[in-house]
């Protein structure tokens, strides 16, 4: 009888999110409720994306001139470049894709331009911290959809 070598670290097991994000298993909603969860989690997101974008395109919220100010526009130039449509609408293409084409690598790009965004937004207005806390669903739930979707194995599975 021989004996065999343990598998060396990580040897067989194919590539997925981080342990420490999902423990030891990362099927983390099983197939039944999955669709719904996912679902859920695209209008969650989607809605945060398009009210949120409401607030410059649709609004333009007087709120964020003086985060404007402190980034060195004033407000007669960010009106005349019309920033806060454009800022607004991006934000809200963004969450229409996040709801009719939701693919892998958008979710991340999400994650961080939302959690972006707070960073200025906070600081610079000097409004308290528990705003950001507020918030924490904005950031959590395109990464939540990330990995209900399932964590992309390959390059290309990174754009379904």
């Amino acid at each position: 009888m021989t004996a065999t070598a343990p598998p060396a670290a990580g040897a067989g097991r194919a590539a997925g999110p981080p342990a420490w994000l999902v423990g030891p298993d990362p099927t983390l909603v099983r197939p039944p409720r999955r669709e719904l969860v996912h679902w859920l989690l695209r209008l969650a997101t989607a809605g945060a994306y398009i009210g949120h974008g409401a607030y410059g395109a649709v609004m333009a919220k007087a709120g964020w001139y003086p985060v404007l100010a402190q980034l060195g526009l004033d407000r007669a130039a960010a009106d005349a470049h019309a920033l806060l449509r454009w800022s607004g609408g991006f934000e809200m293409l963004l969450g229409l894709l996040a709801l009719v084409w939701p693919v892998r690598a958008l979710l991340p790009f999400l994650f961080v331009w939302r959690l972006g965004s707070e960073f200025v937004w906070y600081p610079l207005a000097g409004l308290p911290a528990w705003e950001f806390v507020e918030r924490w669903a904005n950031y959590t739930a395109p990464l939540a959809l990330l990995l209900v979707r399932g964590w992309p194995r390959s390059g290309r599975d990174w754009l379904r």
